[in-house]
């Protein structure tokens, strides 16, 4: 079992609180404007990106398995780690789709490596999500740290073949540590090109403009994927910053919600 890493810091660790600040997320999102098997959601603290997360989350069909696709922040285990064990949040405990691991491993796309997850932030923050909205979650845990083009595509081609009843979630914030204009005009270039659905254009982009970006392997493979299972587009559904919580905009983080249709 793989137990809670980041409750308490990044969001609450009592499922009360839990509770209370998704249902005032989902309150304040309203209806979504479409829905997807594909999103793109922020992984930051709930207070300064949860808002946002929760119009991704809500734009997000239920399935049988969701897949998380997350960027590797600490450098440890392999090149693209999936995890064996279940995971535990405070809302109660999340079951890893053995099977759908097991044909990513046999695919040679990803490896079982429980150090990538240990202390990894940016899957975990997600699930009390899928908790709070579908109740019982299976899922499958997808760290990138090799976060090249080729290696999302692969990832998304396996996943492609996989014939499970799939969501992905790919977990990411834009730009860090920016002037809030200066960050937006950066991400909103970056994002014209998901918007597109190109991917290359989307790496392109996010070294014109020198974009940091997180989690751009997650975002491209959940494109990628998207597009193989015939959605046509892009669809911005919220953009935020740190200062909108904060009061600070001299240097945000940039957190979008991104459903592909």
């Amino acid at each position: 079992m793989r137990n809670p890493a980041v409750a308490g810091a990044f969001y609450p660790a009592e499922k009360s609180e839990c509770e209370r600040m998704l249902s005032a997320f989902k309150k304040s999102a309203g209806k979504p404007a479409v829905k997807s098997r594909s999103i793109v959601a922020p992984h930051a603290g709930w207070v300064y990106s949860g808002a946002t997360a929760m119009r991704s989350f809500l734009a997000l069909e239920n399935a049988d398995t969701f897949v998380i696709l997350s960027p590797n922040h600490t450098g440890r285990g392999s090149a693209v780690s999936t995890s064996a064990e279940d995971w535990e949040t405070p809302l109660g405990v999340c079951k890893v789709d053995s099977d759908l691991v097991g044909e990513l491993v046999k695919a040679k796309v990803a490896k079982v490596d429980e150090s990538a997850h240990a202390e990894e932030h940016s899957i975990e923050v997600q699930l009390p999500f899928l908790q709070f909205l579908h109740g019982g979650v299976n899922f499958v845990p997808i760290t990138f740290l090799d976060q090249s083009l080729p290696a999302a595509l692969r990832v998304a081609e396996a996943l492609a073949k996989i014939t499970a009843d799939i969501s992905i979630i790919a977990s990411s914030d834009f730009t860090h540590y920016e002037p809030a204009a200066q960050a937006k005009e950066k991400d909103m270039a970056v994002i014209g090109a998901l918007l597109k659905m190109d991917a290359e254009d989307f790496y392109a982009r996010l070294r014109e403009e020198r974009a940091t970006a997180c989690g751009y392997a997650p975002i491209a493979c959940a494109l990628h994927w998207a597009k193989l299972k015939g959605a046509k587009r892009g669809r911005l559904l919220g953009f935020t910053n740190s200062g909108d919580a904060s009061g600070d905009y001299s240097a945000v983080v940039d957190y979008a919600s991104i459903a592909f249709v």
